[in-house]
């Protein structure tokens, strides 16, 4: 999903011409860009990173088994529910269903903190450039979850869901930064941050997609496509603002002292001055024959969402 913005490095990560199997000889070579990658972040690469190949047939079984658990399947149905009800989507908006097709469509590697696996699909070879992005990304992963035990760094109450955004959003800014970084460093450009306006560039290529590669998240209700993206386009804004004048230390004391709020990755100060959110609990109980379906938190991040999607412009929504 990230690959529109990403077009202007694709050129960085152009090498010799493409072997006859360019994604097998990527992963032969996953040892050594673990080592690049964890020089350019500054993390030890403590043991090696296994990884995989799968098709897009084999991605949608697991997502869907994974979907299938009874803890996992209550969550996100009860999730698309709310959706519905506060008019985020359609109420014929099938959820589980469409989040499964987006996901199965978006995804081109991942990192398993639970396996500790590096995961790519097969299809990520057909662009050599591309799948040297999503290889260092996904590395990125690995190592963070070495450092600072990712399973942990993402646990939170269930409904906690604006805190939870938060956190995504360092793990995937920190990845879209550090792989950016890594390709950029093989054509000897460090510390691309300090103009701001690379950062900038990157961040309007993911809000605004040319129309031309328009695919199934741009189709996609605003609500969903924000959930979407706000964990690499925001995350990687937070990333990005932190290492314009610091190294990337300053990162790993983000995950030793996480942001508590959407509203403080979307505002760094808000984030540097611990600005904490204000809990706001529901009054009263359900009504006497039913029971609470689900229980959000929503922060910064889903009070915007909710008044653009009903119509009130992005300079109102921003300031409200």
């Amino acid at each position: 999903m990230v690959a529109v913005a990403l077009a202007f490095v694709a050129t960085a990560a152009q090498a010799e011409p493409s072997p006859a199997d360019p994604l097998a000889a990527l992963l032969a070579r996953t040892g050594a860009v673990a080592k690049e990658v964890a020089k350019v972040r500054g993390l030890r690469l403590r043991h090696p990173i296994p990884n995989e190949v799968v098709d897009r047939a084999e991605l949608r079984e697991r997502l869907l088994a994974e979907a299938s658990e009874d803890h996992t399947a209550a969550e996100t149905a009860a999730h698309g529910i709310a959706l519905q009800r506060w008019g985020l989507v359609p109420l014929d908006y099938d959820y589980p269903a469409r989040m499964l097709d987006l996901l199965v469509d978006q995804i081109a590697g991942y990192y398993d903190s639970k396996t500790k696996k590096l995961t790519i699909l097969d299809s990520a070879g057909a662009d050599p450039a591309w799948a040297e992005m999503v290889l260092a990304h996904e590395l990125d992963h690995g190592l963070q979850d070495q450092a600072f035990d990712l399973g942990k760094f993402e646990k939170l109450p269930d409904d906690d869901t604006d805190a939870l955004a938060a956190r995504h959003a360092v793990v995937e800014g920190d990845g879209v930064a550090l792989m950016i970084e890594v390709m950029l460093a093989r054509e000897g450009i460090t510390m691309p941050w300090a103009v701001p306006e690379a950062a900038a560039a990157v961040v309007e290529a993911m809000s605004a997609p040319d129309a031309t590669t328009r695919d199934s998240l741009d189709a996609s209700p605003l609500a969903i496509r924000e959930e979407m993206l706000f964990p690499y386009r925001d995350g990687f804004a937070f990333v990005t603002a932190i290492r314009r004048t610091r190294p990337w230390s300053a990162i790993d004391a983000v995950f030793r002292r996480p942001p508590r709020s959407t509203e403080q990755i979307l505002h760094l100060d808000k984030y540097l001055a611990d600005d904490k959110p204000i809990a706001v609990k529901a009054a009263g109980a359900a009504f006497a024959g039913y029971a609470v379906l689900a229980s959000e938190v929503w922060g910064e991040l889903g009070m915007r969402t909710f008044l653009l999607t009903h119509g009130v412009s992005t300079m109102v929504a921003d300031t409200a």
